[in-house]
């Protein structure tokens, strides 16, 4: 089969801004590199004006009576012999069912779950679960976005799994394509929910105060996204206590024009990613990379793959040491050769290893492969 028709399922009803991340995106760039058809099925609770991106995607609605898993699993009962491949994101107890009932009706079909995972996460799956293995089973293929994790899973699992790292898809960034350093500013970006757990907003803040002494000339720190309350008054605390900093700092709130968003990743010279955890390498990671921003992260599963083991960028171990991330920042903004030499061998690096085409393509054969392994059983 050299055209699939492919369907993704989310395992709840996929947001707007969904449909521009590595769970739909990835998706997409199969279809148009070796698919026939793509649906994604799930309920709609909002407006979608993101599909306007994805020329030739079909939107499926489940009805809103009923809830989405329930619905899925029906939806998959009627029109399982329609769907070649089947996308779906994350390891989790909702896909079981759907799993096996595409497996029962579809035995030839082919199911991709990508794991979009960390250690931590993937320590507590209930491998002693007899449904979760056999759930394990029914996947055909299955990705991580993270050497360190696909290293940690094959031990544990004791079966192939596959590294495909959570990339870009270049047309969607034609600004990319013209971005020069020159343009650049004294900025550190970074994009994400501000203030949640996760994301440790709060780290980032305060390495850049302690930064902030020992620069040469001032550098502004931008941060863009959603804020929470808690975040929000600790910034205004943050502000009183120093009154000079101040004016370097902005909250943008979030960004949904993904034109506007680039301007800042065309200005910014470094990206901070300050995350306790994350699946994989965050889309905004790629997004930033792309735009020749030098990254500097935490020590998170796909730290080393996003900076080349810290060759195109830089990781501070922990993620709870204000005083290492504050050094590490410190040498990147009292390095502008550095920066100036990495805007190219950033770019390099991602258009080599983190292209959502040449994943694609690398899926392709992978899918192929199982097709062509059932052919001779």
């Amino acid at each position: 089969m050299s055209n699939y028709k492919m369907c993704m399922i989310p395992a709840y009803p996929l947001e707007n801004v969904q449909l521009l991340k590595d769970r739909v995106i990835f998706p997409y760039v199969c279809y148009r590199t070796f698919g026939e058809s793509l649906r994604l099925v799930t309920k709609c609770t909002e407006d979608y004006p993101y599909l306007s991106y994805l020329e030739g995607v079909d939107l499926i609605p489940l009805p809103e009576d009923q809830p989405h898993m329930e619905a899925a699993v029906r939806y998959m009962s009627e029109h399982a012999e329609e769907i070649d491949l089947l996308f779906l994101f994350g390891a989790r107890g909702e896909y079981m069912k759907l799993a096996r009932t595409y497996k029962s009706l579809r035995p030839d079909g082919i199911i991709y779950l990508k794991l979009d995972t960390n250690i931590d996460w993937a320590n507590a799956y209930p491998l002693h679960d007899s449904q979760f293995s056999i759930f394990l089973k029914d996947c055909d293929i299955i990705s991580c976005e993270a050497r360190r994790l696909q290293s940690f899973l094959y031990k544990k699992w004791q079966r192939p799994v596959e590294y495909i790292p959570n990339g870009v898809y270049y047309p969607l960034y034609p600004e990319a394509g013209s971005v020069c350093f020159e343009e650049k500013e004294n900025m550190i970006l970074t994009v994400g929910r501000l203030g949640t757990a996760q994301k440790n907003t709060l780290l980032l803040l305060y390495a850049y105060a302690l930064a902030f002494l020992q620069l040469k000339e001032p550098w502004d720190l931008v941060m863009v996204g959603s804020v929470t309350p808690e975040f929000q008054s600790e910034y205004e605390e943050f502000c009183r206590r120093f009154p000079p900093l101040a004016p370097h700092i902005r909250l943008t709130g979030n960004i949904t024009d993904k034109r506007t968003l680039h301007q800042y990743y065309k200005k910014a010279k470094i990206f901070a990613l300050p995350s306790r955890g994350e699946g994989g390498s965050p889309n905004v990671f790629s997004e930033a990379a792309i735009f020749g921003c030098t990254v500097i992260a935490t020590n998170v599963d796909a730290a080393p793959d996003m900076t080349d083991n810290g060759r195109v960028g830089r990781i501070s171990l922990d993620t709870e040491d204000f005083d290492s991330f504050a050094k590490e920042l410190a040498a990147l903004c009292l390095n502008p050769d550095y920066l100036a030499r990495n805007f190219h061998e950033m770019r390099s690096y991602m258009k080599e290893f983190f292209d959502y085409e040449h994943l694609a393509v690398r899926l392709q054969m992978l899918v192929q492969l199982q097709s062509l392994k059932r052919s001779h059983s």
